[in-house]
């Protein structure tokens, strides 16, 4: 068969493919290889026919013999890549990518592929890498800001969660998985909020002045002291508990935001994200910083106006 014969059954094929007539563009494409082993368009048709099918060896070994027929083109790296993402082997998938993205480095479908891998191969700072890659590169790939969102979350950073599901639904505003996950970080950053900024005093006293404790001079019972001596326990466990909450907030949260305003400041005009957003997310969580130490702070300023009243001698006042 003439070489102007295959091409023919190849562009029929591919028509047929258009109209979702798969197993014609199937017969045709199968044709054209028999008639010419090393038919790019025919394997590159087959490939996606397999990867429709969800018959993702198959679709593997199309896309392996085209990198082999066209070894300058890093497209068909990628979709080898991909499709050993979409068959658990991870670990071939990043180096396959690797590869991809040393033959076209403005690849952002390599890169976003690559994070994917990296994410499963439990590497996530490499894997939220690729994604802002894919993202510098393609700042409308929705699916990359989603991957990305997700990485936060599970690294408990919930602003820049926030940011990048908005980013994504901003790019893809019919983008289910992404509202599901904004919801879900905006509760958890509500939730983590309300942790920070609890409700009411811990204590129950009447008139207490915690800003300006006053000694007083009472007498006390045994059951009145006893009473005292349980809440300044209990304003003690409080005070150890917020303090170690600071300490996570500081590691998860604004130790982050402040890694990545640095991080874009560097960056300049190649951030993938405004600078003014990830200055946002940075004030959102000082500002939550700051309101956790006042919040410390009158713990403490109460537990010493307790003790103070724990502690005050006991006298008879003249009648």
């Amino acid at each position: 068969m003439s070489k102007a014969n295959v091409d023919a059954l190849c562009k029929l094929a591919s028509s047929c493919l258009e109209m979702d007539q798969v197993k014609q563009a199937k017969e045709l494409y199968e044709k054209a290889i028999e008639a010419e082993i090393d038919c790019a368009d025919a394997h590159q048709g087959l490939a996606t026919i397999a990867y429709l099918d969800a018959d993702y060896p198959t679709a593997a070994s199309h896309y392996l013999k085209l990198t082999l027929l066209q070894p300058m083109e890093a497209r068909h790296l990628t979709n080898l890549g991909a499709i050993h993402n979409f068959m658990g082997d991870y670990a071939h998938a990043a180096e396959v990518l690797r590869k991809a993205i040393t033959k076209d480095k403005r690849s952002a479908e390599a890169y976003y592929n690559l994070g994917i891998a990296q994410r499963k191969l439990k590497q996530s700072q490499m894997a939220m890498s690729a994604y802002r890659e894919a993202i510098r590169l393609n700042p409308k790939m929705a699916e990359a800001y989603q991957n990305l969102a997700n990485l936060y979350v599970e690294s408990a950073n919930m602003p820049m969660a926030i940011l990048n599901f908005k980013k994504a639904i901003e790019s893809q505003p019919d983008l289910e998985k992404a509202h599901v996950g904004l919801q879900k970080a905006e509760a958890a950053s509500n939730q983590s909020k309300k942790v920070f900024n609890p409700f009411g005093p811990l204590v129950q006293s009447q008139s207490q002045q915690v800003n300006s404790p006053v000694t007083m001079v009472r007498e006390l019972s045994d059951a009145e002291r006893y009473d005292d001596r349980q809440e300044v326990k209990h304003l003690a466990d409080e005070i150890e508990r917020l303090s170690k909450e600071g300490l996570e907030f500081l590691k998860k949260t604004l130790e982050p935001a402040i890694l990545e305003l640095q991080r874009t400041m560097a960056e300049g005009s190649k951030a993938q994200v405004p600078l003014v957003d990830v200055a946002e997310v940075y004030q959102s969580a000082a500002n939550q910083w700051v309101e956790h130490r006042k919040t410390v702070r009158r713990k403490v300023l109460e537990l010493r106006a307790h003790e103070e009243l724990i502690n005050a001698p006991e006298v008879n006042l003249e009648s």
